[in-house]
């Protein structure tokens, strides 16, 4: 029960359901018209004849008795003969006269009661289906028979009628599958087809209209007004992104060459740090807009050879740019194994995700280390801190991985890593190590170049 329950459950094509439906229907049809032939079969095989052969035979005999010489009918459907060998031949079938009183039928699978059936030597002349009925009736017999040819011959009729009916049921309902597979499942499948050979943000992609079927083309219509929309969408995005990346690109330049003229002037000590911040804030800035706009567009449309990034050279620089986070904390940043590794992903992407692990784990530790290392194409930022919940980052972390934009007030940091890691097919994995701390892992051996 549990599996028909599975099967009735599991997301059918309408074509699965109409197939089977009318399979179904087919056979239905042909339960009923195999009943219908085996109950015609029955009528020849019907007590009814044995009955009738019996009245039959009881009213000539009644006949003979009162009058010896009566004629008995010897043609049409229903004949009698009496056999009296003292009184010479007789005009009875040869193949019934030397037959025993009783029940007789050419009808193998005879429903009489005591009904005996005639042997493969018996000859019956030209008569192929009858009842016959043997009776003693002194000094004689009596023999009785009722003609079923016609009949048979009409059942047999029926049975061809049947099997044609039968054949055309079967090629009807294939013919009608195959039909709905013609002009419902193929237009759909090459619809499905086209719409996923269109190339996302390349103009005038469009589906054709010329379907045969109405229904198709309504399908076609909507999509093609749908793919409109899209194209006019994205066309203001690619607009706006362009118009934002020298909008941007401008004034951060121009703070970045003012921190450089205001260092060569002679400060006060106490700005050296504002400007360091402001330095910080510059490069931080233009990280996260080159990480934006290459986020922004489709993989396929940055061809040409790949960014080669050397994970050894870039990560402790990465590491250095930080020691400004910790501030006046007793803490530090520490380098660990850092193996020689290279992938094909831009040196943005990974400075990125890397500097805002270790930006979560400098926040998160107020006094201890934190130690940044590279084992087997897994770049791992681990702290000493209590006051990073794994938990929780890990739930922060799957939830920016749903949101198309960054989740109001959580900040881009979680949102870029997992952009970056969708992008590039990285993982990134948050664990609590002991005795007290976090570590996040993220592997980068889908981008790994072996030498």
């Amino acid at each position: 029960m549990s599996r028909l329950t599975a099967l009735i459950s599991t997301p059918r094509s309408v074509h699965w359901w109409i197939s089977v439906a009318l399979i179904f229907f087919g056979l239905a049809m042909m339960a009923a018209l195999t009943i219908q032939s085996f109950n015609s079969q029955s009528l020849i095989e019907h007590k009814f004849w044995a009955s009738l052969l019996r009245d039959t035979s009881a009213e000539h005999a009644k006949q003979l008795r009162e009058h010896p010489n009566v004629a008995l009918p010897d043609s049409g459907i229903v004949r009698s003969w009496y056999v009296d060998k003292s009184r010479g031949a007789s005009q009875a079938p040869s193949y019934l006269v030397d037959h025993p009183p009783g029940l007789y039928s050419t009808e193998a699978g005879s429903f009489f009661t005591g009904v005996s059936t005639f042997t493969e030597d018996d000859s019956f002349d030209d008569q192929s289906s009858f009842h016959a009925l043997i009776v003693d009736l002194p000094p004689g017999r009596l023999i009785t028979v009722i003609d079923i040819a016609q009949l048979e011959d009409q059942q047999n009729q029926d049975a061809v009628v049947t099997v044609v009916w039968a054949a055309f049921l079967v090629l009807f309902i294939g013919g009608l599958i195959f039909w709905l597979h013609l002009n419902l499942v193929r237009p759909v499948r090459d619809l499905a087809r086209r719409m996923q050979a269109i190339v996302p943000g390349a103009p005038g992609g469009r589906l054709p209209t010329s379907y045969q079927r109405e229904e198709i083309q309504v399908i076609a219509q909507a999509s093609n007004a749908h793919l409109e929309r899209v194209e006019q969408f994205i066309e203001r995005e690619r607009s706006l992104l362009d118009q934002a990346s020298h909008e941007f690109r401008t004034p951060i330049a121009v703070i970045a060459g003012a921190v450089d003229v205001l260092k060569q002037l002679s400060l006060p000590d106490a700005s050296a740090p504002v400007l360091a911040r402001i330095e910080h804030a510059v490069e931080d800035l233009s990280e996260t807009m080159v990480a934006l706009l290459y986020l922004a567009r489709e993989p396929s449309n940055q061809a040409g050879t790949p960014e080669i990034t050397a994970l050894h050279d870039l990560l402790p620089r990465i590491l250095a740019d930080h020691e400004h986070l910790l501030g006046d904390k007793p803490a530090r940043l520490r380098t660990g194994v850092i193996e020689s590794a290279f992938i094909a992903a831009p040196e943005a992407m990974v400075r990125i995700a890397v500097s805002n692990l270790i930006r979560n784990a400098v926040e998160s530790t107020e006094d201890g280390e934190v130690e940044l290392s590279l084992d087997g194409f897994v770049i791992s930022v681990t702290d000493s801190g209590s006051g990073f919940n794994p938990v929780e980052a890990a739930r922060r972390y799957r939830d920016s991985l749903r949101q198309s934009v960054p989740i109001r007030g959580q900040g881009l940091g979680l949102f870029l890593i997992g952009r970056i890691c969708d992008r590039f097919n990285w993982k990134l994995t948050i664990e609590q190590v002991a005795p007290g701390g976090t570590r996040a892992a993220l592997d980068v051996r889908a981008s790994a170049i072996e030498f």
